[in-house]
């Protein structure tokens, strides 16, 4: 028997990603919506990512990869750091520019990660946390970051261990399996699948060009309200989410049915807690 929390992964959904600017994903909105329902877990990541690296103090220049609305820029800002967040959503953008506004040695720009417009060698640390797992070219990902992080500095990169990731997203799928057991679930991108494995993100980022390279895995914990309060808390969300947003109103209604006995199925009391495992590892630039 399952315990509390811990969702099934298998047959699991991967929310499926575009790069064109019309796409949701894209937008101020959506940017809104990821900091507040994402960020209880990316936020976990981040602080041990910023605290397996080490170091990242004052004068400290940090660069950070598909940063999302910021849950690892900002932290890192705090600590003193010169950082620039990157991201291919000009809504991502937009939205960290503000978070990082107090930081004047900080700031954000619109850019493909698998293609840096910055020059090697030019940071003492870079940090990729859920992000070059999802480039359809996650090799050049890995290589661009390894490029830009000086020699001797500290090159990290985070992803999920087993799809579709965590928090909200396994309550999704499961539900999506519940209604639709005939649906088959999109492929894992190549990158998820590949860097999810421990040993392989180690031989990944080895051939990236690090050395030094230590692989970990660790448990977040995503939080949030059972029972109704749940979907008015990720509804918005799941707005979002391509294979959720095509349904009409009579099969969403099922899919919400489907959530909420999830959510009941795996509520402690008033809440309830998503766990899920992260692989993270760091290397050492030549």
């Amino acid at each position: 028997m399952q315990q509390s929390g811990q969702l099934e992964a298998r047959g699991t959904w991967v929310p499926g990603t575009r790069t064109d600017i019309v796409h949701p994903h894209m937008s101020d909105a959506f940017a809104r919506v990821y900091e507040a329902t994402a960020h209880r877990n990316t936020g976990q990541i981040a602080a041990v990512a910023l605290d397996r690296v080490g170091g990242i103090g004052w004068g400290t220049r940090v660069l950070d990869i598909a940063a999302g609305a910021g849950a690892l820029s900002v932290p890192a800002a705090l600590r003193g750091a010169s950082v620039l967040a990157i991201d291919h959503a000009p809504g991502m953008v937009r939205l960290v520019s503000e978070r990082l506004a107090p930081f004047p040695a900080s700031g954000a720009r619109v850019m493909d990660g698998q293609r840096l417009d910055l020059g090697d060698g030019c940071f003492d640390a870079t940090f990729s946390l859920l992000g070059a797992s999802m480039f359809n070219d996650w090799r050049a990902g890995l290589s661009e970051q390894v490029r830009v992080t000086r020699a001797g500095g500290r090159a990290c990169v985070a992803t999920w261990r087993r799809p579709p990731g965590g928090g909200p997203f396994l309550v999704l799928a499961e539900a999506l399996r519940a209604v639709f057991p005939d649906m088959p679930p999109p492929a894992t991108p190549e990158g998820f699948a590949t860097l999810a494995d421990p040993e392989r993100l180690r031989e990944e980022l080895v051939r990236a060009d690090l050395t030094n390279v230590t692989v970990e895995e660790f448990e977040v914990a995503w939080e949030g309200p059972s029972g109704a309060a749940y979907l008015k808390d990720v509804g918005e969300l799941y707005g979002f989410i391509g294979v959720y947003a095509a349904l009409d109103n009579e099969k969403r209604q099922r899919v919400d049915a489907a959530v909420l006995e999830v959510v009941d199925r795996f509520a402690e009391g008033d809440r309830i807690v998503l766990r899920s495992p992260v692989v993270l590892a760091v290397g050492v630039g030549n």
